[in-house]
């Protein structure tokens, strides 16, 4: 149970965004918004999805930047991106959404790379493996707030329980949903999953003006008094 709660996010700065800008920089023409995504401080962090089986990895955007920048309706998968290093080769593959990068797969943790190279000779573009319309996305639709990541809904299990995370809120605590819209918030310490509000929807709404406190909240206060 505790152990859902170790780190599993990082931010993209330092030696991750330069492994980053190295295989985008390399990727063809057609790709280069993931560059400039990079360049502007869009993609923040990167987080264990534990959603999926396998070493996968969802990316946490920039709320001011991300509604922007969407591009509705592109989506595609980038495959067999090899990162070859010390005679060893790891597939990387790329997951874009809506115009955005969400999210990667690959076997070896990226800040292990040092001296590595970049092999586009197996590289393609497939269909996405995500779906257009999902009742989780329904749930957040039209929603807009800068304070919340309500793009990329990384989901994860906990108790038998599935989480949608909208809110990121650094050493192993989230702000996440159920499959009703209900909002709770997970923390490590203490360990707890406990209801905020029923509705994400006026959660979105409390968070805007002011009436909910993600600090309050993180420091063991009620957030909303």
């Amino acid at each position: 149970m505790f152990g859902l709660f170790k780190r599993t996010s990082w931010k993209i700065e330092g030696k991750a965004l330069d492994f980053f800008r190295q295989v985008f920089s390399q990727l063809p023409a057609d790709f280069k918004f993931l560059v400039d995504g990079l360049e502007k401080g869009l993609y923040r962090r990167f987080s264990v999805n534990h959603a999926m089986k396998g070493n996968f990895y969802s990316i946490g955007f920039d709320p001011s930047q991300s509604d922007k920048s969407m591009t509705k309706g592109k989506q595609f998968e980038l495959e067999n991106i090899i990162i070859k290093q010390d005679g060893q080769a790891s597939p990387l593959n790329i997951t874009i959404y809506d115009g955005l990068w969400i999210g990667f797969e690959i076997e070896k943790g990226i800040l292990d790379f040092n001296n590595f190279q970049v092999d586009l000779s197996s590289f393609k573009k497939s269909k996405s493996k995500f779906s257009a319309d999902t009742k989780i996305e329904k749930l957040v639709s039209k929603l807009t707030c800068d304070q919340l990541d309500l793009t990329n809904l990384g989901a994860f299990d906990i108790e038998g329980k599935t989480y949608y995370q909208i809110k990121d809120l650094e050493d192993g605590n989230y702000i996440a949903i159920d499959d009703k819209g209900q909002v709770f918030g997970l923390t490590h310490h203490p360990y707890r999953i406990e209801m905020i509000n029923k509705s994400v929807r006026q959660f979105a709404d409390d968070v805007n003006n002011g009436t909910f406190d993600f600090d309050k909240y993180l420091n063991g206060q009620n957030g909303y008094a």
